[in-house]
């Protein structure tokens, strides 16, 4: 088995060959250094992502909490829990926090990339030499092939997002869209409430336990996930697409593919973040079908023509036009010429 020392060593060579191949596929680029994590290292680079992903929805919960916590509380009940009432209230960040710091702490162990979650945990791209060596220390397939593409789709992606410097505040903006219509289980409070021990801490962080108290969603909080799911689909689409385009030299090209598929099935990073922080199942039919998209945008249109629906969210393709991409080469075509108008139009604006 290598160690993830040796494997350290290897992964700047195949980053070097990653920015090589990844030029003749796509025109997004970064200058950034490449990283070599270690678990404590990602999770440190991690935490600050999950943090901002995570506030909306905590504070919509403790806004929530605090608005009906008083008028439901037995008196008798309130008196007794005095200054812990505004703890109750005023704890549902910190305390969700921390369930989203337990499931990045699990994370840690199996998580090859820093843009494994979908979205860059920071600036350069970032690759974790002990979960690497774990993955391929008992693989029949060439290491260096598979170094190779994981250097290539990490680079592909932290690319992606720089070019595009709207694309990560997109994302927690759809976050932000989703827990502002979070509303509290008001009975659910007030059954809680009345068992409430204020002596025992425990029960007053059950109370406070993440989705236990929130109500069915609403329809418009379904629209925002479906938004939030239709754009991962499209970011992890667009980032095994152009991979694979850019490795296409590599002899095992197929087998790494599905070492990574299977890896993501049973790892299940971005799954399980999307999971934690939204309640939100991913559909990884979408997330085919999107590649299948970008695939068909490439061979119809050409690469500058498909990059270019990441310069602004407005051009980017429906959910229609991901199951259909025939509609969208229809929309891109009848554009024509005045697509780039059209493009700098909105920029502008």
């Amino acid at each position: 088995q290598q160690s993830a020392e040796a494997v350290a060593k290897e992964l700047q060579p195949a980053f070097e060959m990653a920015q090589l191949w990844l030029q003749e596929a796509t025109e997004f680029s970064t200058s950034a250094e490449l990283k070599v994590l270690s678990r404590t290292a990602w999770v440190q680079d991690a935490m600050s992502l999950y943090r901002e992903l995570s506030e909306p929805v905590a504070n919509s919960m403790s806004k929530a909490l605090s608005e009906n916590l008083d008028k439901l509380m037995p008196e008798e009940l309130s008196q007794m829990l005095g200054p812990a009432k505004s703890f109750i209230s005023n704890a549902g960040a910190s305390i969700f926090a921390m369930q989203l710091g337990q499931a990045v702490g699990k994370l840690s162990s199996q998580t090859l990339m820093g843009s494994e979650i979908g979205i860059p945990i920071s600036g350069r791209p970032s690759l974790v030499a002990q979960n690497i060596a774990n993955l391929i220390s008992e693989l029949p397939t060439p290491k260096s092939e598979v170094l190779i593409y994981l250097a290539t789709r990490e680079l592909a992606l932290a690319s992606l997002y720089p070019s595009n410097k709207w694309l990560s505040e997109h994302i927690v903006t759809q976050v932000r869209e989703f827990a502002a219509g979070l509303r509290v289980d008001v009975e659910q409070i007030q059954n809680l409430a009345e068992a409430i021990d204020p002596s025992d801490q425990d029960s007053i962080n059950q109370l406070m336990q993440a989705g236990s108290l929130v109500t069915h969603r609403t329809e418009e909080q379904e629209a925002a996930l479906g938004r939030i799911e239709l754009m991962l689909a499209l970011i992890e689409g667009w980032a095994d697409f152009v991979t694979e385009l850019a490795c296409k030299r590599l002899p095992s090209l197929s087998a790494i593919s599905e070492l990574f598929a299977r890896h993501r099935a049973t790892a299940g990073a971005l799954e399980k973040t999307f999971e934690t922080l939204l309640g939100l199942e991913l559909q990884p039919k979408l997330r085919r079908e999107a590649k299948a998209m970008w695939s068909s945008i490439d061979q119809a249109l050409g690469a500058q023509k498909r990059d270019s629906l990441w310069l602004h969210p407005d051009q980017l393709p429906s959910e229609a036009e991901v199951t259909d991409p025939q509609q969208l080469i229809a929309r891109l075509g009848s554009e024509g010429d005045d697509f780039d108008a059209q493009l700098r139009k909105l920029l502008d604006g």
